[in-house]
C-alpha cells in the first residue's frame, strides 16, 4: 500500500489545478493548513456515526480532499517558488495532526478495541517523526512503508465503506485496530532501517 509511488503522476495532472489557484491568490500555507478542519469534521464523522451510520460514508470524501490537499500545498510550493522553513513546519504539523484526528476517534467506536486502535495511531505518528529525523540528520525525507499515510487513508475508508453496509454489526471494528497495528509498525521498522542504511 505505498501509494506515494504514483505521487509523480498525480502532480503532473494537478498543474492546471495548481496553476489555477496560484492565480486566485491562494497560497501553499493556505492549501496545507486547510487538511486540519477536514479532518476535524472527518473526526466528528466517526464519533456520531455509532448514532447515524450514513456518516461514515463522507469518510471517503474527506479523506480523498485530505489526500488532495497534501498533494497541492507542495506541487504549488515548488511551481511558485514559496518554498520556506515554516511551510514545512505548517505541512509536518497538520499531517499529524490531520492522521490523529482521523484516526484516533475509531478507537471509541463499538467493537474496536482502544489500546490497540491507540498504539497504532502512535506507530504511524513514530513512523513519520523517524521520515522527518532522517531528513534532518541528512538524508532525505522517508515517506516509504507497507502503510505510509495515503495507506492509512486507504484503509481507514475500506473500514468505513464496509461497516456503513454492515450497520449495526459492530464487529466490522475489531480488525481495524490490529491491522493499523501491523501496517504501521512495519513501517516504522522499515524506514528505521532504511535511515540507519542511508545516514553515515
Amino acid at each position: 500500500m505505498n501509494l506515494y509511488a504514483t505521487k509523480g503522476a498525480i502532480n503532473a495532472r494537478l498543474v492546471p489545478l495548481v496553476d489555477r489557484l496560484a492565480a486566485a491568490g491562494v497560497t501553499p500555507d493556505q492549501i496545507t493548513l486547510a487538511a486540519v478542519p477536514v479532518a476535524l469534521i472527518g473526526s466528528v464523522c466517526l464519533l456520531l456515526s455509532p448514532q447515524a451510520p450514513a456518516l461514515l460514508l463522507a469518510i471517503p470524501v474527506l479523506a480523498g480532499v485530505r489526500i488532495l490537499l497534501n498533494l497541492l500545498d507542495g506541487n504549488m510550493a515548488r511551481r511558485t517558488g514559496k518554498i520556506h522553513p515554516r511551510g514545512e513546519l505548517f505541512n509536518e504539523l497538520g499531517d499529524r495532526l490531520a492522521d490523529t484526528a482521523f484516526l484516533a476517534p475509531v478507537a471509541f467506536l463499538p467493537g474496536a478495541d482502544a489500546r490497540i486502535v491507540l498504539l497504532g495511531v502512535l506507530a504511524g505518528v513514530l513512523a513519520s517523526y523517524t521520515g522527518i529525523t532522517a531528513k534532518a540528520a541528512g538524508a532525505e525525507r522517508l515517506y516509504g512503508g507497507i502503510l505510509s499515510k495515503p495507506g492509512r487513508m486507504a484503509l481507514l475508508v475500506v473500514f468505513c465503506v464496509w461497516a456503513a453496509i454492515a450497520a449495526p454489526d459492530p464487529t466490522v471494528w475489531t480488525w481495524f485496530g490490529p491491522i493499523l497495528l501491523l501496517g504501521t509498525t512495519l513501517t516504522l521498522l522499515e524506514r528505521i532501517v532504511t535511515a540507519v542504511r542511508r545516514l553515515p
